[in-house]
C-alpha cells in the first residue's frame, strides 16, 4: 500500500492561529505603504522634499509640501527667517544651531513639534522645509467623535478603512477554510452514523480529509463492517439454533410416539405376556433416549452460555489419558480392535476442568469405536511443542465424506447420516467443540495417511 503523508488537522489549526496575526501585521504595513503612496501621489520622495530646491539653489514646486501641512521657510547665514511660503505654523523669526538640530532630528522622544529638511539656497542661505512630526508618526487610534481633517487623521482613517476590510477578508477566508476541513467531514460522519440508527445495512463512508478525521473514517467503516459481519453471523446462529430445534423435536417425537403406541397397546390388553417385556424393554430404552436428548441438550445450552466458566486445575495431561484409556480398553480391544496407545512418559502439564475433559475424549473414543465398521484400528496420541499439547484419536474405518466433516461439529449431524433411534444423540461433537473452546483450543478433523483424525490443540502450562 503506497504511504501518503497527510499534515494532521491539529497542525493546520496551529498554522491557521500562527499565520493570521502574521498576515494581519502584513497586511497592516501593506496598507500603511499604500496609504502613504496615495498621500504623496506616488512618489515617496514628496515626504523628503529635496528636490523642491533644484541643484543652483531655485524653488520649484511646493504644492504637495503644502497640501500635506507644510511650508518653506527660507534662511540667511544667521537662520534667520527671510521668506515664508505657505501656512507657517510656528512662531519662531529665528533659530539657534541647536533648535536647527532639533528639528532636523526623526527621534520619537524629540518634544519639538515639528520636523524639517535643510537645504541650501543662494548667498549662504539655507531652506528650511518644515511638517508637523505626527505626519511621520501614524497612531493606528479609531476615534468617531474626532473631525480632523489635518493629514495625519486623513491617514488613520484610510490606514483603518484598508486594514478592517483585508483583515475581515482574511479572517472569512480562515473561516471558510477551517469550515471545509473540520466541519464538513462531521457532518458526513453524523449523516452516516443517522443511516446506521435508521437500519441501513452497508453504510461506508469515503471522505477524503485529513489525518485524524480519516482514522475516524477508518474506525466508522471498520465498526460498520463489524456490525454487518455480527449481523450475518447472528442470522447463522438464529438459523442454527432454528435447525437444532426442527433435529431434537423430530430425534424426540420419534421416541415418544413410539412409547405412547406400545402403551396404548399394553393398556388395550393387545400384547400378548410372551411379548410383554420386548414391549417394555423398548418403552424404557426409548425414554433412556429422550433422557439423554434433554440431558445432551441442557448440558450442551449450559456450556454455549458465555458465563458459564469451567473448573480448572493443572493436571499432568499424560497420566490423565493413561486413566482414559485404561477404563475404554477392555471394551475396545474386546470388540476386536488394535489399540494403539502413544503417550510419552514424560509430564506435560496442562490446565483442564477434568470432568469436562474426560467427556471430550471418552465421546472421540466411544464414536470411533461405534463408526469404525471395516476396520481394526484405534489410537491414541499425545505430544507438546512449545505453544501446544496436541491430543490425536484415530481409527482406520472407512473416509469420513468430504461433506460431512465440514458439518460434524455441528448439533444433530451423525456419523451414519441416518435418522435411526439407536445411533447417538448428535451433539456429542458439538458439545466437545464447545468444551474445547472453553479450554482455549482448537478441535478438528483430518484425513492421513488412511485414518480418520480427530486432533485437540491446548494451550501448553509452562509450570507444573
Amino acid at each position: 500500500m503506497k504511504f501518503k503523508f497527510k499534515k494532521r488537522i491539529f497542525t493546520k489549526l496551529i498554522i491557521c492561529f500562527v499565520s493570521l496575526p502574521i498576515l494581519l501585521i502584513i497586511t497592516a504595513l501593506l496598507c500603511l505603504l499604500l496609504d502613504l503612496v496615495t498621500f504623496t501621489q506616488g512618489n515617496m520622495q514628496n515626504l523628503f522634499p529635496y528636490n523642491v530646491v533644484d541643484e543652483n539653489g531655485k524653488l520649484q514646486n511646493l504644492d504637495i509640501v503644502q497640501e500635506i501641512g507644510g511650508w518653506l521657510e527660507e534662511l540667511d547665514a544667521e537662520y534667520r527667517v527671510v521668506q515664508v511660503y505657505g501656512e507657517k505654523k510656528n512662531n519662531a523669526d529665528q533659530y539657534t544651531q541647536d533648535e536647527i538640530f532639533s528639528l532636523l532630528s526623526f527621534s520619537p522622544d524629540s518634544d519639538n513639534a515639528f520636523v524639517g529638511f535643510l537645504m541650501d539656497a543662494p548667498a549662504d542661505g539655507h531652506y528650511l522645509c518644515l511638517y508637523e512630526r505626527d505626519i511621520f508618526q501614524v497612531n493606528i487610534v479609531l476615534d468617531l467623535n474626532n473631525a480632523s481633517s489635518t493629514p495625519s487623521s486623513r491617514l488613520t482613517r484610510l490606514f483603518l478603512v484598508i486594514f478592517f476590510l483585508l483583515a475581515g477578508l482574511e479572517v472569512l477566508f480562515m473561516s471558510l477554510y477551517l469550515r471545509r476541513k473540520i466541519k464538513k467531514p462531521l457532518e458526513h460522519l453524523a449523516e452516516g452514523m443517522e443511516r446506521i440508527k435508521a437500519g441501513e445495512s452497508g453504510v461506508f463512508l469515503d471522505i477524503k480529509t485529513e489525518a485524524e478525521f480519516e482514522q475516524i473514517v477508518d474506525a466508522f467503516n471498520l465498526m460498520t463492517n463489524e456490525l454487518e459481519k455480527q449481523k450475518q453471523e447472528n442470522a447463522g446462529l438464529i438459523a442454527q439454533k432454528n435447525q437444532m430445534l426442527l433435529e431434537l423435536s423430530h430425534d424426540i417425537k420419534t421416541p415418544i410416539a413410539t412409547i405412547k403406541s406400545y402403551a396404548n397397546a399394553l393398556e388395550a390388553g393387545l400384547v400378548s405376556d410372551e411379548k410383554k417385556p420386548d414391549y417394555y424393554r423398548t418403552i424404557d430404552l426409548k425414554a433412556g433416549r429422550v433422557a439423554a436428548l434433554s440431558e445432551d441438550m441442557f448440558f450442551m445450552l449450559k456450556m454455549d452460555n458465555p458465563d458459564y466458566a469451567p473448573t480448572f486445575e493443572t493436571v499432568n495431561i499424560c497420566e490423565f489419558l493413561r486413566k482414559i484409556c485404561a477404563e475404554y480398553y477392555d471394551e475396545i480391544t474386546g470388540a476386536g480392535f488394535t489399540f494403539s496407545i502413544d503417550i510419552p512418559e514424560d509430564d506435560i502439564p496442562t490446565n483442564i476442568d477434568v470432568s469436562l475433559f474426560s467427556r471430550v475424549i471418552a465421546n472421540l473414543l466411544s464414536n470411533a469405536l461405534r463408526y469404525n465398521k471395516s476396520g481394526k484400528y484405534i489410537g491414541i496420541f499425545c505430544r507438546k511443542d512449545s505453544a501446544h499439547v496436541t491430543v490425536e484419536i484415530s481409527d482406520d474405518g472407512a473416509p469420513i465424506d468430504e461433506a460431512l466433516a465440514s458439518q460434524m461439529f455441528t448439533a444433530f449431524v451423525r456419523g451414519d447420516r441416518t435418522r435411526k433411534t439407536d445411533g447417538g444423540t448428535g451433539l456429542g461433537l458439538a458439545i466437545s467443540k464447545v468444551i474445547v473452546e472453553k479450554h482455549g483450543g482448537e478441535i478438528g478433523y483430518r484425513l492421513a495417511d488412511g485414518k480418520n483424525i480427530f486432533f485437540i490443540y491446548l494451550p501448553f502450562q509452562e509450570n507444573f
